[in-house]
C-alpha cells in the first residue's frame, strides 16, 4: 500500500475491528442479556472490515491513466457518431495511438478491428486533450474532437470536465509548474497501426 495517510489510517482502523471480532469470538458464551447484540456486533463488524477492505485495494491499485479515460470518453461520443460499439472504438483508438500490446491501458483488449480503423481514419480529422489548471488547483480538461467524412462540414464535439490536479498527467503538470503555463494542449496521435 502507499505509505498515505489514508492508507495508514485505514490499516489501523482494519486492525482494531479485527482485534476486537478475535476477542469477541474467544468469548465462548456472550452474556445473555446482549447475546443478540453480540451477534449483530460481529456480523456488523464483519461487514465494515469488509467495506474497509475494498477501500485499502483501491488505494493500493495503481491510478487508473488519464490516457484510458480519454480513450473511454472518446469511444463513449464516438458511438451515436460513427455508428459503432463503443468498446470497437476503444480497441480501435488504444491501437491508432500507439499504444503497446501488454501495457496498463491494453493488457487483454483484442485486436481492433480494421472496419473500425478505416472509419476513424476517415471520419476524425483531429482529436485534442487541453488541460487548464494552476498548480495544485483543481483543473479542466477539454476534449475536442472533428469529425466528418466530408472535410467541407467538418463538426466539432467538445467535452469539458473538472479534473483534480493529480489526475492531470505527470508530463502535463510538469509543464505547468515548469512553464507557467496554465493551458497544456496534446493531439492525439491517430497515426497508422
Amino acid at each position: 500500500m502507499p505509505d498515505t495517510t489514508a492508507g495508514k489510517s485505514l490499516r489501523s482502523a482494519r486492525d482494531m475491528i479485527e482485534k476486537a471480532l478475535r476477542e469477541m469470538a474467544d468469548k465462548a458464551v456472550l452474556p445473555k442479556p446482549g447475546a443478540d447484540r453480540g451477534v449483530v456486533g460481529k456480523i456488523a463488524l464483519r461487514h465494515i472490515l469488509k467495506m474497509i477492505d475494498v477501500v485499502i485495494a483501491a488505494l493500493e491499485a495503481p491510478p487508473e491513466s488519464d490516457s484510458i479515460v480519454v480513450y473511454g470518453i472518446l469511444a463513449e461520443e464516438c458511438e451515436p457518431v460513427l455508428g459503432l460499439p463503443s468498446s470497437d472504438v476503444f480497441s480501435a483508438l488504444v491501437e491508432l495511438c500507439g499504444e503497446p500490446h501488454g501495457s496498463a491501458i491494453r493488457p487483454e483488449l483484442p485486436r481492433a478491428k480494421r472496419s473500425v480503423i478505416e472509419t476513424i481514419r476517415r471520419e476524425i480529422v483531429t482529436v485534442t486533450v487541453e488541460y487548464r489548471a494552476r498548480p495544485g488547483d483543481t483543473g479542466v480538461r477539454i476534449i475536442e474532437m472533428l469529425y466528418g467524412a466530408d472535410r467541407q462540414k467538418v463538426r466539432r464535439k467538445r467535452i469539458k470536465q473538472e479534473i483534480d490536479w493529480g489526475d492531470i498527467p505527470e508530463e502535463v503538470r510538469a509543464r505547468i509548474i515548469r512553464d507557467g503555463d496554465e493551458g497544456v494542449t496534446l493531439s492525439l496521435p491517430l497515426g497508422r497501426a
